[in-house]
């Protein structure tokens, strides 16, 4: 009598939620002290800054009675940050006196995106810990080009009709070889969730339009109540009050596009996170985040609301509560076997990748 191998489609029961206990009094306190160095140093505390906010953020998410941690070097992130703005020094002096040369620096950086995502992945997972573990990338650049020309390919060709296929084709690639000790992330096809993620997200931006033009309608209206419009231009002359209007109306449209990014944004992760798994010794287990369209709307409407009152002041309340309410509807499915889990060596990378990343706003997970 022999016995079959587990099938990769396993999924052990039960369920294990993560728990997020960060506060937004902690966080702001964090926060506020960032900024105030950050200033005083002219941007270069920002490097320590980025690092206390990710270790606060980190130790405070858990999974299974293991916590998360953040162990980069303030220093390495240091030097990242200043190739990051030699590069756009260089580029913006390149601009203004050679234009063949600007192009030719264009170039080289689109080329080098692939490049930089393996360096930015190595970089963060290997500054990345869950319970003493440290998690690692050990994905080869040639094969982040393959797979990052073919999901450009792809792109261009379907003129961004095949953008969830693009993105799959980047996953596929990525989750493989992120890994955690002897398990590893695997990503499902998805294709079909992604378009409707897609829909979902253009109605939602429609419903924010809606919302955001019944506010400055409101608004409008206690405006014309109070007379506002003929004491603007008696004091400012005539033709101030239209200025003020369209002002007011540029606000609210980049508020619009904010708040819709950020719900498509979520809307995409969550069926990414949907149909990603960490797999160990062939037995899947599966992430699973359920978060309700009405929770969601309702979280970026009044996030945009809040930092647009508050004049930004109010960003450590909406990061906490973004992320709480991520945290409180992500769980992961057959978690005992977490247990099996032993370290591997990590290696030290350079964090100009990381930062590079950033300049370039590139897509480099989920």
């Amino acid at each position: 009598m022999h016995t079959t191998p587990a099938s990769p489609r396993t999924v052990l029961p039960p369920s294990l939620p993560f728990s997020f206990s960060a506060t937004t009094g902690g966080y702001a306190r964090l926060w506020l002290g960032n900024m105030v160095l950050s200033i005083l140093t002219l941007g270069i505390y920002s490097a320590w800054a980025k690092v206390r906010n990710l270790k606060y953020l980190y130790g405070h998410t858990q999974l299974a009675g293991g916590r998360f941690d953040y162990h980069a070097s303030p220093l390495s992130i240091l030097k990242g940050r200043a190739l990051m703005v030699a590069v756009f020094i260089l580029w913006q002096l390149a601009a203004q006196f050679s234009e063949p040369l600007a192009k030719v620096l264009g170039t080289i950086a689109t080329v080098s995106i692939p490049w930089l995502a393996v360096q930015a992945m190595r970089f963060r997972l290997a500054n990345t810990s869950w319970s003493g573990m440290r998690l690692h990338f050990d994905g080869e650049t040639r094969d982040a080009y393959r797979a990052f020309v073919k999901a450009w390919f792809t792109l261009l060709l379907s003129l961004g009709v095949l953008w969830p296929l693009s993105t799959l084709q980047k996953q596929r690639y990525l989750l493989p070889h992120c890994r955690l000790g002897q398990a590893r992330l695997a990503i499902a096809p998805c294709v079909r969730e992604l378009y409707l993620a897609g829909f979902d997200s253009l109605f939602a931006a429609v419903l924010y339009a809606i919302g955001f033009i019944a506010l400055s309608t409101l608004v409008w209206l206690a405006g014309n109540a109070i007379n506002l419009p003929t004491w603007v231009n008696g004091h400012f002359g005539p033709g101030s009050m239209r200025v003020i209007d369209g002002f007011f109306g540029g606000m609210l449209g980049i508020l619009w596009l904010l708040t819709t990014l950020g719900y498509a944004r979520m809307a995409i992760q969550r069926v990414l996170l949907n149909h990603t798994s960490l797999v160990i010794d062939n037995v899947e287990h599966r992430l699973r985040i359920v978060v309700p369209r009405r929770t969601l709307f309702a979280l970026y409407f009044s996030n945009t609301l809040a930092l647009a009152f508050s004049l930004g002041l109010a960003w450590p309340w909406v990061r906490i509560r973004t992320l709480r309410n991520t945290f409180n509807y992500l769980t992961l499915q057959g978690g005992p076997d977490l247990a099996q889990l032993y370290a591997q060596g990590q290696s030290r990378h350079d964090a100009g990748g990381d930062e590079l990343a950033d300049l370039l706003a590139l897509d480099l997970g989920w």
